[in-house]
């Protein structure tokens, strides 16, 4: 299966939760939460996400960016209520990793998403290696357990 047949709006794909509260500061003069809110939650679930899978054992000098992300919109949200947001690795490269996350509310997925996310040291990004990447591929989805790529 390659990681683009995978349906991220499923909620069976992701072990790890967070939840979050939206906040009527996240709308807008429509009354549904506006699209840079869908950013703050999908960036909620991936660090949480990465702190939990990745740990906090970095050194001085190492650390993770997000290269690049990408969202999809499939449902408006209002202001009250929470929002779910499930996160899983779809792809390990050597140097990068994509997040994949949804979010959720009452049941009904309203976005999905994917980061690309760089392992750096030293100001420069640097090979996914050893702990971190057995991490990792144990925080991937049973459809694609295994499945890396270079990059």
């Amino acid at each position: 299966m390659a990681e683009s047949d995978l349906d991220l709006s499923d909620p069976g794909i992701y072990a790890h939760w967070w939840t979050d509260r939206i906040r009527f500061a996240d709308t807008d003069a429509s009354q549904h939460v506006n699209n840079v809110a869908f950013v703050a939650y999908v960036e909620t679930g991936r660090v949480y996400f990465c702190k939990l899978v990745l740990g906090e054992d970095a050194v001085q000098g190492e650390g993770y960016i997000v290269a690049r992300i990408a969202i999809d919109y499939l449902r408006e949200l209002h202001w009250p209520g929470e929002v779910r947001i499930g996160a899983a690795v779809t792809r390990i490269g050597t140097r990068s990793f994509t997040v994949a996350n949804a979010v959720f509310k009452d049941g009904v997925c309203a976005a999905t998403a994917e980061s690309v996310v760089v392992f750096r040291r030293n100001g420069k990004s640097a090979p996914i290696e050893g702990q971190r990447r057995e991490r990792l591929l144990a925080a991937m989805p049973p459809a694609l357990s295994g499945k890396t790529s270079a990059g």
